[in-house]
């Protein structure tokens, strides 16, 4: 009975691994795409690295950017992209907020099929992202302001002092 219970377990256990890496096992998608940024400032571009896994030629034509409510912002590439079997490409786009608030990102081909970054690489890239807006500016309440006026108000007029004296140590010497 115990070997009955551990093979049933066993294959359960199998089975929950092959659904939740369903994606990764059984990927017949041709393109392989990875995503990043090109540093973690602001005015930062992102960088789309796309090899063509397929034995046939791909033409890329455009990037879609899916919103939170489903909504899709498309951005043409100019020129199509033609991607020989085994070929790589890099291209680099301007983030804006719709990159920030996007539920997927994808790259479009010439048949109108989507080939989508992994979620993944977009949520590391939506959080690099959400850290560089969230560096905020040092905030000073009026009390530092205040303290910090004073000390310049007394360094002037020690300043001003030494001068004077210095004056009339050599009118008067």
């Amino acid at each position: 009975m115990a070997q009955t219970v551990t093979f049933v377990t066993l294959a359960l256990m199998a089975g929950l691994v092959l659904w939740r890496f369903k994606d990764s096992l059984f990927r017949t998608d041709p393109l392989n795409i990875t995503i990043g940024l090109d540093r973690w400032t602001s005015g930062a571009h992102l960088i789309w690295d796309i090899v063509n896994t397929a034995d046939a030629p791909t033409t890329l034509t455009r990037i879609v950017v899916h919103g939170r409510r489903g909504t899709a912002d498309s951005v043409p590439l100019g020129l199509p992209k033609v991607l020989l079997p085994s070929d790589r490409i890099r291209l680099a786009i301007d983030v804006d907020w719709t990159v920030i608030a996007a539920r997927s990102i994808a790259a479009v081909d010439a048949t109108g099929a989507e080939h989508p970054v992994p979620a993944r690489q977009l949520a590391s890239v939506q959080e690099h992202l959400r850290e560089t807006i969230d560096r905020r500016a040092i905030v000073r309440s009026a009390r530092d302001f205040l303290f910090g006026a004073t000390d310049l108000a007394f360094g002037v007029v020690i300043l001003g002092l030494g001068v004077f004296m210095l004056m009339w140590m050599i009118a008067t010497g």
